[in-house]
């Protein structure tokens, strides 16, 4: 097999994975992995929609919806930019901090369980491997290197 054809076979496989992890390990069923992804960003402050989007790697109109989720929960509400009323910034309740703090403290137990189940002394090579392959990804995607159409 190919170095391409391996790296292919890996990546989807561990992105199949850490998919099912994170929805069975951290969402549990309470929320979808796009809102879990929204809710831990929103704890850094608030965002715009397409800021949102592009971190939970949706559309804008897929993200509207996820909003409108997280706010018929009580964990988000929008708030008019008082410089550019035309701006709309979410931002978390209390309680949606609350949940975002929680599923921020599974998120790092189950990175956590990860972790531990790798060598101590191969750590720094596998977090440098990883942060190689998350820029590669971030590159490509950013080129357009690869498309649907």
């Amino acid at each position: 097999m190919s170095d391409a054809a391996s790296f292919t076979s890996e990546l989807i496989a561990i992105c199949r994975l850490v998919g099912a992890f994170e929805r069975d390990s951290i969402c549990c069923g309470t929320v979808t992995v796009p809102q879990c992804v929204a809710l831990q960003d929103l704890l850094d402050g608030p965002r715009t929609v397409q800021e949102l989007a592009a971190v939970a790697g949706v559309t804008s109109s897929a993200t509207t919806r996820l909003v409108d989720g997280l706010a018929k929960r009580g964990w988000a509400e929008r708030r008019r930019d008082t410089d550019d009323r035309r701006k709309v910034f979410i931002a978390l309740t209390q309680s949606g901090n609350e949940e975002a703090e929680r599923l921020r403290d599974l998120t790092a137990d189950a990175a956590s369980a990860i972790l531990a189940r790798i060598p101590r002394g191969r750590h720094a090579e596998v977090l440098r491997a990883l942060a190689e392959v998350r820029a590669a990804v971030a590159e490509a995607r950013l080129a357009g290197s690869v498309s649907c159409c």
